[in-house]
């Protein structure tokens, strides 16, 4: 079943905006604002608890490597219930945990089912059965994402005034299995059958199918990612350890948290235009300025007072997380088609998850040695005005 140019939001826009939602449970802000707890439970120091978390982002990643591509294959209804319950034991061995290694488990669990897998559903979901207006049904994805980001932390502040944290997660664990899975089952129920089987979007006849390995060679894959995995790292290193900068610039918690808000706006702006935008003029123009808002926000860290500093950085990671969310779904449907959107999107999902691995690590040392946020600032910026003009594909690489 496709949707239909009709008023009202479709199946495919509500599946993939409650799916997005959802994953936030193992998305990187959601745990970082446990970032103080876990490290006092398990006694870790900010490059331990990074390299943990990379540890158990990074497995989840190789897994979904190979994972992506059963929604090619498997009802939706069905995987995103397993998806749902898989969440739910994350939370319950976060919460049950005792030494840092069943902690690690419990992460792998939520980055696997959160960030992974529920987020990959939601995003494969709006790209295949939104044959209409197909950049404004994934902007619904990333409207479960930006809605997640701007509630969540207010509420877990709430939350946390009142309840140990472990209590937290138990809660977590049983909303999961008791809400969620059923609740992601009914939704997906209308989303069956096989769109690209009569062409793909745009196009009469579904491009060739590739395999894992010579996609991982293909040049236009590669030039993609030298942007689309830029904004998901970046933003991963700083929000897990936005208390340590918070410390470097003199920032108060209750201000950073107030500043999630301002992410979440900007972000929201810049996906529903980009929904709009991409189904008018395609993604290459977006490609090529998505990476200009995070550097002014990364040069703003050390070129402006503290106050300034913290809402200019926010806004500017907003603005780009909000065009990437769009493109980085948006851009493969264009290039590679929906008949194996699963299997491509899984290589870049654990692509992505590897390297938002590795980007707490190395902020983390960088932070740790006394590197300043301004010199950071000013690689992230060089990078953000001289590699996305030169690494967009051209229009002779589409649908080759």
């Amino acid at each position: 079943m496709t949707d239909a140019p009709r008023r009202g939001l479709p199946p495919a826009g509500r599946f993939a905006l409650t799916a997005a939602l959802c994953s936030s449970v193992g998305q990187t802000f959601f745990i970082g604002l446990f970032g103080a707890e876990f490290r006092a439970a398990f006694g870790l120091s900010d490059a331990a608890f990074g390299t943990l978390y990379s540890s158990a982002t990074l497995v989840s990643g190789l897994t979904v490597f190979w994972l992506g591509a059963v929604a090619d294959h498997v009802a939706l209804r069905r995987i995103a219930v397993v998806v749902a319950l898989v969440l739910a034991a994350g939370a319950a061995v976060v919460a049950t945990a005792a030494t840092p290694l069943l902690f690690a488990c419990g992460l792998f669990l939520l980055r696997l089912a959160g960030q992974g897998l529920l987020g990959h559903l939601a995003v494969v979901a709006a790209g295949r059965f939104a044959t209409v207006r197909r950049g404004r049904a994934l902007a619904m994805a990333s409207y479960g994402f930006i809605v997640g980001e701007a509630l969540f932390p207010f509420a877990l502040a709430l939350a946390l005034e009142s309840l140990h944290w472990r209590a937290v997660w138990w809660s977590l664990a049983a909303v999961a299995a008791l809400v969620v899975a059923p609740l992601l089952y009914v939704l997906a129920r209308p989303l069956v059958g096989d769109p690209s089987a009569e062409g793909d979007g745009d196009t009469p006849v579904a491009p060739p199918r590739i395999g894992r390995g010579r996609l991982l060679v293909d040049p236009t894959f590669l030039r993609i990612l030298a942007v689309v995995l830029v904004p998901p790292v970046v933003v991963t290193a700083l929000f897990l350890h936005q208390a340590a900068i918070a410390e470097r610039q003199g920032w108060a918690m209750l201000a950073v948290g107030q500043a999630f808000a301002l992410f979440a706006a900007a972000q929201f702006a810049a996906s529903f235009a980009a929904g709009r935008l991409i189904d008018r003029f395609g993604v290459r123009p977006l490609l090529r300025i998505e990476l200009v808002p995070l550097g002014l926000a990364l040069l703003a860290l050390g070129g402006l007072a503290p106050g300034p500093s913290l809402w200019a950085m926010f806004a500017g990671l907003g603005l780009t997380a909000g065009l990437n969310s769009v493109l980085a779904a948006a851009v493969w449907v264009e290039f590679y088609g929906t008949r194996q959107l699963g299997l491509v999107r899984g290589v870049y999902m654990a692509l992505m998850v590897v390297s938002t691995a590795l980007g707490p690590v190395a902020l983390g040392l960088l932070l740790d040695a006394g590197v300043a946020l301004w010199s950071i600032g000013l690689v992230v910026a060089g990078y953000a005005a001289l590699v996305p003009p030169l690494a967009t594909p051209g229009r002779t690489a589409r649908r080759r």
